[in-house]
């Protein structure tokens, strides 16, 4: 998905219990990429269990374009719906984004309380003898050619893949070239060097 554009995506999703509020996520830790202001472009370094994240940390972080949260729900008691990335806690939702065009630089309503949000979902269902397995991202360009090699991108989308079509055990963190930043470096740092 991405902020600003419907897809058509979205009412699918939301049959599966994954609904994506039309609306940037704003992450303040996160610097000026490409002329837009601070955190519209976060990194994502929070991450929870899950195959697909198999090796990812705060040392090995993935870089979104714009995004968009998710609000999931089981549809049914038996799904099995987690949010596996995360923005960093100092995170917040820019609501009238999409309606007041792109501005390069976003303040914090008054009232809001910054937290960590999803910018990635996945989904596994079981209906009647047969299993479905999603993967939402919040931005479209992060699987594009610009983005893909970017930190530890490919690895999330590769990974992603294998998990969707069950083939866990080609799930692994690729060894990266030596022009690719992988550890300990602050974030800020790593935004700049990227």
């Amino acid at each position: 998905l991405e902020p600003c554009r419907h897809t058509g995506l979205e009412e699918l999703l939301a049959e599966f219990g994954i609904s994506s509020p039309d609306a940037l996520v704003i992450d303040p830790t996160a610097g000026r990429v490409e002329g837009d202001g601070p955190g519209m472009r976060p990194l994502a370094s929070n991450y929870t269990p899950h195959p697909s994240t198999r090796g990812l940390n705060s040392n090995r972080m993935t870089f979104f374009g714009r995004s968009r949260i998710f609000k999931p729900r089981k549809p049914q008691p038996d799904d099995k719906i987690r949010t596996t990335v995360f923005t960093s806690n100092e995170s917040w939702i820019a609501p009238n984004f999409c309606d007041s065009g792109s501005r390069s630089e976003l303040s914090i309503p008054p009232g809001v309380v910054p937290s960590y949000f999803p910018l990635v979902v996945t989904g596994d269902y079981q209906r009647g003898d047969g299993e479905t397995r999603i993967v939402a991202f919040g931005n479209a360009d992060m699987a594009s050619n610009r983005y893909l090699r970017s930190l530890y991108n490919l690895d999330l989308v590769v990974n992603s893949v294998h998990w969707v079509v069950s083939t866990q055990q080609a799930i692994t963190i690729r060894p990266k070239g030596s022009n690719v930043l992988q550890f300990p470096l602050p974030l800020q740092s790593t935004l700049q060097a990227f």
